[in-house]
């Protein structure tokens, strides 16, 4: 089996960790975080360096690819390219929980993350870097566009489109046939029954509140050249 890093040692990095030996297709060696001790143990495996230590983690250990393992959109983004930085030849590894279920036609790319109970139907269109949270899912014919993230419990219904760094959060609901645009929040709990735009804040059942959402230091970032 080659060998993996995951970038991030917090809760969502222990989720990742928990689906990498469930699969048993990779040997994961431990972590990569530049905001705990080098040696901290974090369940089970050992913070092995920061960035800046990746170049030589990657040729010590006979690296063959990573999962960045940041649940925030934003940081995210940043992180793949501080990675890709210093590392541009690493892979980037798709993660998929095996009790996921995938429709016949769907492809997990680089970089996405599919949590236990995720639901992908038919005909949908999953990009890159994005997060499947638990027992989450999207329709038939939908789309979520690159570094996009469903979190647990989130119900997309079929034809919707997703923007780029879009966060649909814990248990929100999106009805058929709407557009999130990019860089955008939908709340909590949330029924969407319309399409909002780019770099918004929404929330309310139904959406009855919607707010301008400033652009921070990280979401400045332009959008990857692959960027769907």
């Amino acid at each position: 089996m080659k060998n993996i890093l995951i970038y991030g040692a917090s809760g969502h990095a222990k989720m990742i960790v928990d689906i990498i030996q469930k699969n048993n297709t990779h040997n994961f060696l431990g972590f990569i975080d530049s905001y705990k001790p080098i040696n901290e143990d974090v369940y089970g495996f050992k913070v092995l360096g920061n960035l800046e230590l990746l170049p030589s983690l990657i040729k010590k250990f006979d690296i063959d690819g990573i999962v960045i393992g940041i649940g925030n959109n934003d940081t995210r983004l940043l992180a793949y390219k501080n990675i890709i930085d210093v590392a541009p030849n690493l892979k980037f590894i798709p993660i998929v929980h095996p009790s996921a279920i995938l429709a016949n036609d769907i492809i997990i790319p680089e970089g996405t993350v599919v949590m236990p109970g995720a639901i992908v139907n038919a005909n949908a269109k999953v990009g890159k870097f994005c997060l499947l949270n638990t027992k989450s899912s999207l329709g038939h014919d939908s789309i979520m566009s690159d570094f996009s993230s469903l979190a647990s419990g989130a119900t997309i219904g079929g034809n919707v489109k997703i923007g780029f760094c879009s966060t649909i959060c814990l248990s929100a609901s999106v009805a058929q046939n709407t557009t999130i645009g990019d860089y955008t929040t939908i709340g909590g709990a949330s029924l969407v029954l319309k399409s909002i735009g780019d770099h918004k804040l929404a929330f309310g059942v139904p959406i009855n509140t919607i707010k301008d959402k400033k652009a921070s230091s990280k979401i400045l970032v332009k959008k990857v050249p692959y960027a769907s």
